[in-house]
C-alpha cells in the first residue's frame, strides 16, 4: 500500500464521516457527544480548547492531512508531513473552537415556559391596539427579542418592564409589572 493510497483514505474517510453526520441524524448526535474538553481555558466569551478533540475535528484533520500530504508529493515525507500536520492542527483547532462558540451561545428559549418566566422590557413602544417589541433583561443569558402587544390593547412605552402572558401566533402577549 502507498502513501498516496493512505493519504486518499484520510480523504474520503474524513469527508464520509461528515457526509454522513449530515444526512444520518444518528450519526450527528455522535458527532456532538464526543466533543472532550481537555487543555481548556476561558478568554471572555471563548472557551479555547488547545488539544482539540472532537469527532468533527478529528475528521476535518483527516481530510487535511490527506489533502495537503496529496498536494506536497514531491517534497521529502518530513516536510510533508510536518507541514500537514500543522494544518491539519489549525483546522481542528478552528472548528473545535469555533462550533464551541456556537453552542455556547445558543438560545436557551426552548419551550413556552422558559420564554415567559423571564423578564422583559420593551424595546420598541407598543402603541394603541398595535404592535411593538420586547426584550429579555438578563444579561448572563442569550438576550430574546418578540414582537408583542399589550394584552388590553393600551400603549406601553419603550423601557417599561413587562412580563409576557401568553404567545399567540409568534406575538408576545403582555402586561406592565
Amino acid at each position: 500500500m502507498g502513501v498516496q493510497t493512505i493519504y486518499m483514505a484520510c480523504i474520503i474517510g474524513g469527508i464520509g464521516l461528515l457526509f454522513s453526520s449530515i444526512v444520518l441524524g444518528a450519526v450527528g448526535d455522535f458527532f456532538d457527544f464526543a466533543a472532550v474538553d481537555v487543555f481548556s481555558f476561558d478568554v471572555g466569551d471563548w472557551d479555547i480548547d488547545i488539544l482539540p478533540i472532537s469527532m468533527k475535528s478529528l475528521c476535518l484533520a483527516a481530510t487535511v492531512f490527506g489533502s495537503v500530504s496529496m498536494l506536497l508529493i514531491q517534497e521529502s515525507m518530513g516536510v510533508r508531513h510536518a507541514i500537514a500536520g500543522v494544518c491539519a492542527y489549525i483546522g481542528a483547532f478552528a472548528v473545535q473552537n469555533f462550533t464551541g462558540f456556537l453552542k455556547n451561545h445558543q438560545s436557551e428559549a426552548d419551550s413556552l415556559e422558559s420564554i415567559c418566566s423571564r423578564n422583559y422590557v420593551v424595546n420598541i413602544s407598543i402603541p394603541e391596539h398595535g404592535y411593538g417589541s420586547v426584550a429579555s433583561e438578563e444579561k448572563d443569558r442569550s438576550v430574546l427579542t418578540m414582537t408583542a402587544k399589550s394584552l388590553d390593547g393600551s400603549a406601553i412605552a419603550a423601557g417599561t418592564k413587562v412580563n409576557i402572558v401568553n404567545v399567540a401566533d409568534h406575538v408576545a402577549i403582555v402586561i406592565k409589572r
